[in-house]
């Protein structure tokens, strides 16, 4: 896995997210708030719980400790979510732009936050992880709105590919 490879999966990765939240924003707020015992809970918690994740897989791949894990009723409002949203996504784009690409096979260490163990794992994997850890949540959530009623999109890789061909 190179650099430009990375960049395009994290592409794909906030391109899927942004298809998720045009699902989000045409929710009821009881539609969004609406508890389940799915996963995170509610779409709302899901949400947050995504967006909260990739800012700590940020701070970990730089090095910097973690920030507290803020819970959803930090982000009251669909524009208070999708303007934190947009500036983890900018921080990552900028992150991955300025990323040695000899980097990637580096070890990244960091103590987990569910069971205060260190890992130590190959920044690529690391990266990797979130990829899949958005794509896990993507799905539960689009699942989640489907359940309260709301419309969905697809969201697979392939349907970025041809909206974004490689190389175009």
């Amino acid at each position: 896995m190179n650099k430009q490879d990375v960049i395009r999966l994290f592409d794909y990765n906030f391109w899927a997210n942004r298809k998720l939240w045009a699902c989000v924003e045409k929710l009821s707020a009881s539609q969004f708030d609406q508890p389940t015992d799915y996963s995170i809970g509610s779409v709302h918690e899901q949400v947050v719980h995504m967006l909260e994740v990739e800012w700590l897989w940020l701070r970990r791949v730089q090095s910097l400790p973690p920030d507290t894990f803020q819970p959803a009723a930090h982000y009251p409002t669909y524009d208070s979510i999708r303007s934190r949203w947009d500036r983890v996504e900018a921080a990552w784009r900028e992150y991955l732009h300025n990323l040695p690409d000899g980097d990637l096979d580096g070890i990244l260490e960091y103590t987990s936050r569910t069971d205060s163990k260190v890992y130590r794992t190959p920044l690529w994997e690391s990266l990797y992880q979130i990829l899949n850890h958005s794509t896990d949540h993507r799905s539960q959530t689009l699942a989640q709105i489907h359940r309260v009623g709301g419309e969905t999109l697809p969201q697979d890789f392939i349907y970025y590919t041809w909206e974004k061909p490689s190389g175009a």
